[in-house]
């Protein structure tokens, strides 16, 4: 697997780009809530994520589980 942030900068915005349609699409506040709306785990929804727009699979960027709002995008973060 590739870590997100070795892939070029347009391939990362291109993903990021994506999980922002897919969480809007299926009016999900976060990488997490889509994870739980598609019945998987947050790496799955993110693997489908890259599976869809046919680019390398790659870690869980921290941009997606980042702080988000007044709580936290993806409750395993620690939040410590």
């Amino acid at each position: 697997m590739v870590r997100f942030e070795d892939l070029p900068a347009n391939v990362q915005a291109l993903m990021l780009s994506k999980l922002a349609m897919e969480l809007n699409i299926h009016h999900c506040a976060s990488l997490h809530d889509l994870a739980k709306k598609q019945r998987t785990d947050t790496a799955g929804a993110w693997r489908s994520i890259c599976r869809s727009i046919r680019q390398p699979v790659s870690t869980v960027p921290n941009e997606a589980v980042r702080p988000h709002g007044n709580g936290w995008a993806d409750p395993s973060v620690d939040r410590h």
